[in-house]
């Protein structure tokens, strides 16, 4: 195995050296181009790596002023340096179609990873939205505003860690977006294992601009407005910006999208024997009202319903409506149905897509004391609100006994209501809201020292807070209101009750559910001071040309709290519920300091060396301080050409809730393998029904005792500004994270418990590493059981225990046409391939490479720019990987729907089935490429005003798997095409 993966990185790096010495043998005739900054590039519309531009003067490149590119704080005349930075300007963004800052990043072909979807249920990142470079995790890449530190969103992602949030950084801000691959703690300290974001925004404004910008979604349930003023003010020493924005963009739920709002929706390909025999979508769908007959004689359905009053569904509009609980046997024929009730379109009220409301404001201003000193400060408010909802909640009785049953001769009954959105006031009350407000504040001094050092100091602020309102019910005071008061017990021991079922089969007024029908509010806060002083400088000048020199000295402390609302704290089975399935609490603070050297070394005239070395230290993290080291080559044998390559290593200290989360306590079902070994393990399965660990109790706390990740980079590839205006790059990237921290799920202890004991899993499988004794101690004492071995109690908590791996190449092109007569074009083009992605969740297993499994495993995009006088358009195509489709190895249906196991070859077995000793095939078909098109056209009227129409998904594709079933989880995006039109008034 590991031979062979070595092989396949000979040939593929075989492969790319004979593109990387191609050019040696080609001799350039024409004038050796000056290569030019990405701060002073022409704008082309799209966004491209940072590549050497043919400069139309032929100046000499040390005539050119030297800026600060990610990566590195030493200054310098060329654009690219040893790692590849991608460069995405504020006006390429808005001509590609992106409305936010975040939809922009995420398309670049580098955030190749997948993040938490708007619609998963329990999520309570409403209005975060991390990025996933490299596919090793939101928190591993580095997110800076004008070369700082953010602030975390406060509310942790999947209730575990803390990010960054890309979703509240307002565009019209924005001047570029530097977006460094690779590993740079040796540069900026913690976070930037998988790359580091650098959003940089604007510091000089000439006159004052109004925008307004209204659109919406082809499909509709979906509205942008997009309102902004800028502009800027000037003395003779002096210099003030401001940029005042708002931002709404409506939410969008599933009813907008009528093909994906219910379970009847899903593909003909997945519906079985049954729902084809009756022409249904699904047997049983999902409930909305019910009374149920709980004396009924058994049905094949396993239930039997008594059926609504005529009209009863109706009366909720669209939410519910009438339908049957069938079941049927494909063996006999036999055909059942256990009544009628009010079916849920139970996706209609999810939130596909969550709707925000910002406000922001940004002041910059500075003041030049002298000719070396100049003073800073900026200050950044963003204001957002934003809308999510998942499931209804509703009431659902115990068993009881209803003396006017059977026309007065009693029985046993339970019923279900799930509130409508009217019934609770409207569909405000229902979504959970998100109010977040971040303020940024930073100041500094800058200026010159000995005529040879550039140097800054500087100090900020950054706090981050999100008050969460959420629809609560009491679950006694709804009890009381819809059973009311008990009338005894009956002989059989249920609670005696006579529930009005008006209120179960009607409407109820908002008015009657008020009392037990409230707001959640939950409130967090996150917080970051830091001070900086960076020197930078050229300390000497060596035998082949001056030795460059950069030093940091950073500090900070940061914070967080979590403050969930008292009335859903306690797990009372009569108190207030929470749509989030578990409660987090948490809070604490840690300090950091570290500091930093960098040299960019001339070895010869066409060889630089870069190397760097840092040393941090962060609080409450286990091993203390860590140092981090990378090195950098450059060689330039032509002007033209660079071969570049750097190795270095990385770190990520733990997330602070990893550290300070609160015990809290949730209740959950799983198997007991234990008690599968000791059975027999019968017909080699352990099925959870019969092997239930029953209303275990999981506790889950914070970990004090927790070491870094780690990590070690290494990328190597070439750029090559081949002929005029065009340039050509290639770039090999390698990244491996050790020390992962994440949390030991239950059933991963369970798992674990009976292999320590009995050396035996589930699956019949050997492992391939074996648990060390102090492991399986671990293990022994997070499992809790009562005297019979039954497990009550399991308690989880982050740990350091999981390795990624992952491998991939980037390539990207960019040509800018000769000018014709009907105008200039330009071209880019981009592609990255995850060709490894090895993980393991345990030191003691396999590594193994899942990277078919990954999706997307490529990004491909391409622009097209064109200026002609007063016009201008850009056109963008963003292509990933479609992935292997949700059957992927397993079974085709039989024509009457039947799917036999992958296990069996795909033959049935079953002796009494029509379909006996028959045989199907394997599914190992892929989903198609999800290719999307987005664009822009603007026309300049005159000297201050302007019309720009823009268009994202102009073909309005919505990509799904006909394997998948229903709902959005089968989509791939459910928004449709999106047109918008701007002006713009400059003056």
């Amino acid at each position: 195995m590991t031979r062979s993966k070595s092989f396949r990185c000979t040939a593929l790096c075989g492969a790319l050296s004979l593109v990387l010495y191609a050019p040696l043998a080609v001799q350039a005739e024409e004038t050796p181009a000056a290569p030019a900054a990405p701060a002073a590039a022409q704008d082309q519309g799209q966004a491209q790596t940072a590549q050497p531009k043919k400069d139309d003067a032929a100046k000499d490149k040390n005539e050119l002023d030297k800026v600060v590119v990610t990566g590195s704080r030493i200054k310098r005349s060329q654009a690219e340096g040893p790692a590849p930075v991608t460069v995405l300007t504020g006006e390429q963004m808005k001509k590609q179609g992106f409305a936010t800052v975040y939809e922009a990043v995420r398309s670049l072909t580098e955030a190749i990873g997948s993040v938490q979807n708007d619609y998963d249920w329990g999520q309570s990142a409403v209005n975060g939205k991390p990025l996933n470079l490299r596919n090793l995790g939101p928190g591993r890449s580095l997110l800076l505003i004008n070369g700082h530190r953010v602030a975390d969103y406060p509310m942790p992602y999947q209730g575990k860690s803390n990010f960054s949030n890309y979703n509240n950084i307002p565009t019209g801000v924005v001047e570029r977006i530097e977006v460094l691959t690779g590993s740079a703690s040796a540069i900026y300290g913690s976070d930037a294992m998988a790359g580091v974001v650098n959003v940089i925004l604007k510091k000089n404004v000439s006159g004052h601009t109004l925008r307004a910008k209204w659109g919406e979604a082809t499909r509709g349930g979906r509205r942008d407005l997009d309102l902004e003023a800028s502009g800027g003010f000037s003395g003779n020493k002096w210099n003030l910006i401001y940029d005042l924005q708002h931002y709404d963009r409506g939410q969008l739920l599933a009813k907008d999208r009528p093909f994906m709002d219910a379970e009847d929706d899903k593909n003909y390909a997945t519906w079985g024997p049954g729902e084809r025999h009756f022409g249904v979508a699904t047997l049983t769908p999902y409930p909305g009202l019910y009374l149920r007959d709980r004396d009924a004689p058994a049905n094949p359905t396993g239930r039997t319903y008594i059926a609504p009053p005529p009209g009863a569904c109706d009366q909720y509009g669209s939410l519910y409506y009438l339908a049957n609980r069938l079941s049927y046997d494909r063996n006999t024929g036999t055909a059942g149905n256990g009544g009628q009730y009010c079916a849920q379109r139970v996706f209609a009220n999810w939130a596909l897509r969550t709707g925000s409301k910002n406000d922001s404001v940004y002041l910059r201003g500075t003041y030049d004391f002298n000719d070396n000193l100049e003073g800073w400060a900026a200050l950044g408010y963003w204001k957002t609100t934003g809308a999510f909802n998942t499931f209804l909640d509703g009431f659902s009785s115990p068993v009881y006994w209803d003396p006017r049953a059977n026309n007065g001769t009693g029985g046993n009954r339970s019923f279900l209501k799930f509130q409508s959105p009217g019934e609770l006031g409207g569909e405000k009350n229902v979504l959970t809201l998100s109010r977040e407000v971040s303020i940024d504040f930073s100041a500094g001094l800058k200026g010159r020292m000995a005529d040879h050092f550039d140097w800054e100091a500087s100090v900020g602020r950054a706090t981050y807070t999100d008050n969460e309102s959420y629809p609560t019910l009491n679950q006694g005071q709804m009890f009381d209101y819809y059973m009311g008061p008990q009338l005894g017990t009956a002989a059989n021991g249920n609670p005696i009750y006579q529930p009005d079922y008006n209120k179960l089969w009607n409407p109820v007024p908002a008015s009657a559910t008020a009392p037990f029908s409230k707001r959640g509010e939950n409130k967090a806060r996150s917080w970051l001071n830091q001070a900086q002083f960076v020197v930078s400088g050229d300390l000497f000048k060596g035998w082949a040309g001056p030795i460059g020199f950069a030093g940091v000295l950073d500090y900070g402390k940061q914070g967080y709290t979590l403050t969930p609302d008292p009335k859903v704290l306690n797990a009372d089975v009569d108190g207030w519920y929470t749509p989030f399935g578990n409660v987090m609490q948490g809070g604490g603070s840690r300090s950091h300091y570290g500091a930093g050297v960098e040299l960019k070394v001339p070895v010869v005239k066409t060889l630089t060396v870069d190397l760097a070395g840092r040393y941090d230290k962060y609080q409450a993290v286990r091993n203390g301080a860590k140092p981090t080291y990378q090195i950098g080559i450059e060689w330039r044998p032509i002007q033209s050409l660079l071969f570049r390559g750097t190795y270095g290593t990385s770190f990520r200290a733990p997330d602070m809730h990893f550290i300070y989360a609160k015990p809290s306590s949730s209740i959950s079902d799983f198997t007991d393998y234990n008690h599968c070994y000791q059975a027999g393990w019968p017909n080699r399965q352990c099925p959870r029904d019969t092997f239930l660990a029953d209303n275990v109790t999981v506790d889950r706390t914070g970990a004090p005792d927790l070491n870094y990740e780690t990590g070690k980079s290494m990328s190597y590839g070439f750029v090559w500004d081949a002929f005029k205006n065009f340039s050509v790059s290639a770039d090999i990237w390698d990244a491996r994270i050790k020390n992962i921290i994440d949390d030991i799920s239950p059933d991963q202890l369970l798992l674990d418990d009976a292999y320590c004991k009995y050396h035996w899993t589930p699956d019949g499988t050997t492992r391939a590493a074996q648990p060390t004794g102090t492991w399986c101690g671990e293990v022994a004492s997070r499992i809790f059981r009562d005297a019979s071995g039954n497990v009550t109690r399991i308690v989880v908590n982050p740990i350091n225990r999981a390795e990624t791996h992952v491998r991939g190449i980037d390539m990207n092109v960019r040509y800018d046409l000769p000018k014709t007569r009907i105008g200039k074009f330009g071209f880019s083009a981009g592609w990255t391939n995850m060709t490894t992605y090895e993980s393991r969740q345990f030191p003691t297993d396999a590594l193994q490479n899942t990277r078919t499994t990954q999706n997307p495993t490529y990004k491909f995009t391409t622009t097209v720019n064109w200026t002609y006088n007063r016009w201008n358009a850009t056109l963008m195509m963003y292509q990933k990987s479609g992935g292997r489709n949700n059957r992927w190895g397993g079974c085709q249906p039989f024509s009457d729907g039947y799917v036999p196991s992958p296990q069996e070859n795909c033959t049935d077995y079953d002796s009494a089935s029509p379909t006996f000793k028959q045989s199907t095939s394997y599914v190992w078909s892929h989903r198609p490429a999800r290719r999307y098109f987005n664009g822009s056209v603007g026309y300049q009227f005159n000297d201050n005003l302007k019309i720009n129409v823009y268009g994202s998904n102009l073909l309005n594709k919505i990509y799904g798997d006909q394997w998948c079933g229903d709902f959005a989880y089968c989509i791939d995006d459910p928004v449709g095409r999106e047109l918008a039109a701007e002006v713009v008034y400059h003056f």
